[in-house]
């Protein structure tokens, strides 16, 4: 039996390194500083809360007129607080 050789991989794309540098990007520490537009996003946390002022929480919800979350009653709480 013969014996062939192995298949080699040949880089068939060829690059550019200038181009490649050029394009640039965002460097991490970058990040840290952003635009007014960026802060202003959602920031998603866990939140732990007792017990009972879930309770308190949950029958002031069962109050109001309509349906509302307690996701959305704590933000229109905040909301209110700073306001």
């Amino acid at each position: 039996m013969a014996v062939k050789r192995k298949a080699t991989k040949t880089n068939s794309a060829k690059y550019d390194v200038d181009e490649i540098i050029n394009r640039g990007g965002k460097v991490s520490a970058d990040s840290k500083y952003q635009s007014n537009e960026e802060s202003e996003s959602e920031i998603r946390f866990t939140l732990r809360i007792p017990q009972n002022l879930i309770k308190k929480i949950d029958k002031d919800r069962k109050n109001r007129i309509g349906n509302i979350s307690r996701n959305q009653w704590i933000l229109e709480a905040v909301a209110e607080r700073f306001n």
